[in-house]
C-alpha cells in the first residue's frame, strides 16, 4: 500500500521510556501530522519498534557493506572495482597487499635490512578470530604469523574479523613484527583499557585502530583520547588511527536562537536554531536507504571526560518529512554530556529527503555546535558548511591520523602526486575545552591527518577481499613505523611522526581551488614515502 513518506522514516533503535521531552513533542506530532498521525499513531509506533529491532547492524561482513550500531562506525566505503592480481612477489604469504608495492616496500625494507623484528604492533578493531578456520588457513598460507597474540576477542558486536584483515596488512609490510590484537567495540572504557593493556602488558611500540564511538567528545579529549596520549607519553607508543571516511558530511556553526510558536499552542515558544539570516529553522538532507546516524554535539563540559556538573544545555534534533513532524532525539543532556545520537532508518528503496530542526529544550544556549552524519553517502542539500568530520581520539595530540589514496593512484603506479579518496574525512575539528570543562584561551586545531596511505588492497578475509578506506590505509603506515623502529629503536613517537611528515610526498586537496602546497586538512603532509621514512630513521 502507498503510505505517506513519513511512514518510511523510522527511529532506528528501540523507543526509550517516555521522557518529559518526548511528552512535549507528542503535542507537536499531532499538530504537524494531522489526522493521519492521530489515526495511525499506535500502529506506526509498533511498526517502528519492530523495525528498530531488525535494523541492527549486519553481521554478514559481505563485501561493500557498511557496518554500524548506535556506538561505532566502520571506516570502509563501497568497494572499488576488482584490481588486477597482486603486482609484486609475495613476501609473507600467498596474497600480498598491493599497498606494499604502492609504498615501494621491498626497497624500504632493504634500506636498513629490516622487517619489523622485535617490534610489537597492536591492532584494535572489531574482531580477529571469529572465523577460526579462516585464521587456520591464513596461518598455514603465511598470511599471518603463527605467533599472533589475541588478548581478547569480540564475536558479539560485529564478528567480521576486520582486525585480522588489518593484521594481514601489517604483516605484509613488516613480516618480522609481532602482532597483538584487542577488540575496540565493547564500549569506550574497554577501548581505553585495551590501549593501555597493549602498551603496558604487551609492550607494543606501535598501535593502530579503525574504530570511532559516536559518543566520543568532539570539543575535548574523551577517555579514549586520554588513553592514546598516555600510551604515547608514558609508554612511548606511536599510535595510528584511520582519519575516517565521511568526507565533509558535517554542519558546524554558532547556535543562532530564534523563538517559534505552533498555531494551535500559542502559549508556548520553542527555541530553535536558525540556519541563516532569513530565519530558516530547518535544514534539508537527503538520506539513502538503510540507517543514517546524526551525531550532534556542542561546546559544553563533558561529564564522561571528567568535567564536574557536565553540560548546562539540552539540545535535541527534530525530524520532519514533507513538513510533518516525525520524531525527536531524546537524550537528557543537563548534567551529562552535550551529545545527541539519532539513528534513523529509511525503509524505502530510494533516497528520501528529510528536514532537521535543532531545538534548545532546557538550559543556556551553547556557542558552537556541530553534527556529523554517518551513513551511505548522505547529502546536505542546503546550508552546507562542508565542515570537518574527523573527531574523538582521531583528533588528539598522541594520534597519527591517516587518510587514504587508492593504491593505483600513487607515484609508484605513475600518478604523481597521489590522488586522495574523495571520502577521506576532513580534519580540523577545534578542541575548545580541557577535560575538566574549562574553556581554552584559544581553540586548539591539530594538524591532522598526518599522512595518507594506500587502500583498495587485497586480503584473504571474507568481506575484505578488497579492503577500502582509511581502515586499510592506517595499518600500511603502522607497518612502515615498525620498519622505522627496527632500524632505530630509540625513536620517540614525536620523532616517528616528524619523519613521516617530513618525508611525505605533497598532495592536493582536490575539494579546494588551486594546489594546496604543504599541509592541508584532507591529505595532511602528503602520501607516505616509506623509503624516505626508513632512510631518515637511521641513527
Amino acid at each position: 500500500k502507498n503510505l505517506p513518506l513519513m511512514e518510511h522514516i523510522k527511529l532506528a533503535r528501540p523507543v526509550r521510556a517516555q521522557t518529559d521531552r518526548r511528552r512535549r513533542h507528542n503535542i507537536r506530532k499531532k499538530q504537524h501530522a494531522g489526522n493521519y498521525w492521530q489515526n495511525h499513531h499506535s500502529s506506526s509506533s509498533s511498526k517502528s519498534s519492530k523495525s528498530s529491532k531488525s535494523s541492527k547492524s549486519s553481521k554478514s561482513g559481505k563485501k561493500g557493506e557498511r557496518h554500524e550500531s548506535n556506538s561505532y562506525w566502520w571506516h570502509r566505503p563501497h568497494p572499488t572495482p576488482a584490481p588486477t592480481p597482486p603486482v609484486c612477489e609475495p613476501l609473507s604469504g600467498l596474497l600480498t597487499s598491493q599497498g606494499d608495492a604502492a609504498m615501494n616496500g621491498n626497497q624500504a625494507r632493504s634500506v636498513c635490512d629490516v622487517s619489523g623484528n622485535d617490534v610489537v604492533v597492536g591492532v584494535i578493531s572489531s574482531s580477529f578470530g571469529c572465523d577460526p578456520f579462516g585464521v587456520f588457513v591464513d596461518t598455514e598460507n603465511g598470511e599471518l604469523s603463527s605467533g599472533v597474540l589475541v588478548l581478547d576477542d569480540d564475536c558479539d558486536s560485529n564478528p567480521n574479523d576486520e582486525g585480522r584483515a588489518m593484521s594481514q596488512i601489517v604483516f605484509d609490510i613488516a613480516p618480522g613484527a609481532d602482532v597483538v590484537f584487542h577488540p575496540g567495540l565493547q564500549g569506550q572504557a574497554a577501548f581505553a583499557e585495551g590501549i593501555i593493556e597493549l602498551a603496558e602488558d604487551a609492550d607494543a611500540s606501535v598501535i593502530v585502530d579503525d574504530v570511532i564511538h559516536f559518543s566520543e567528545p568532539m570539543f575535548t579529549d574523551g577517555i579514549i583520547a586520554m588513553a592514546v596520549n598516555r600510551a604515547s607519553d608514558e609508554f612511548g607508543v606511536s599510535y595510528f588511527s584511520s582519519s575516517g571516511n565521511l568526507g565533509t558530511d558535517s554542519y558546524q556553526g554558532q547556535f543562532n536562537p530564534i523563538g517559534i510558536q505552533i498555531p494551535d499552542d500559542p502559549g508556548n515558544t520553542f527555541i530553535v536554531h536558525a540556519f541563516d539570516d532569513n530565519d530558516d529553522t530547518r535544514q534539508s538532507i537527503m538520506v539513502n536507504p538503510g540507517t543514517t546516524t546524526i551525531v550532534l554535539q556542542w561546546d559544553e563540559p563533558y561529564l564522561s571526560a571528567g568535567a564536574p556538573g557536565g553540560s548546562t544545555s539540552d539540545l535535541g534534533i527534530n525530524i520532519y518529512v514533507n513538513g510533518d513532524f516525525v520524531f525527536t532525539s531524546d537524550e537528557e543532556n543537563l548534567g551529562g554530556d552535550p551529545i545527541e545520537v539519532l539513528p534513523i532508518e529509511n525503509t524505502l528503496d530510494t533516497p528520501l529527503e528529510i528536514e532537521i530542526e535543532i531545538e534548545l529544550f532546557e538550559g543556556s544556549a551553547p556557542n558552537l555546535m556541530k553534527y556529523v552524519i554517518f551513513g551511505d553517502s548522505p547529502e546536505i542539500i542546503e546550508h552546507d558548511t562542508n565542515s570537518p568530520t574527523s573527531y574523538g581520539h582521531f583528533n588528539t595530540d598522541g594520534t597519527i591520523a591517516v587518510g587514504a589514496a587508492y593504491w593505483r593512484d600513487t607515484p609508484a603506479f605513475g600518478t604523481s602526486p597521489a590522488i586522495h579518496r574523495d571520502f577521506s574525512s576532513l580534519c580540523g575539528t577545534p578542541i575548545l575545552l580541557d577535560p575538566m570543562g574549562g574553556r581554552l584561551s584559544e581553540p586548539r586545531i591539530l594538524m591532522q591527518p598526518a599522512v595518507v596511505g594506500p587502500d583498495g588492497v587485497a586480503t584473504s578475509v571474507e568481506g575484505f577481499d578488497i579492503f577500502d578506506g582509511t581502515s586499510a590505509a592506517a595499518p600500511h603506515v603502522a607497518g612502515v613505523a615498525a620498519l622505522m623502529l627496527e632500524c632505530n629503536p630509540g625513536l620517540t613517537p614525536d620523532q616517528v611522526r616528524e619523519i613521516l611528515e617530513t618525508t611525505a610526498m605533497d598532495m592536493d586537496d582536490q575539494t579546494t581551488s588551486g594546489f594546496d602546497d604543504g599541509f592541508d586538512f584532507t591529505t595532511g603532509y602528503g602520501y607516505i614515502d616509506a623509503v624516505g621514512a626508513v632512510s631518515m630513521s637511521r641513527p
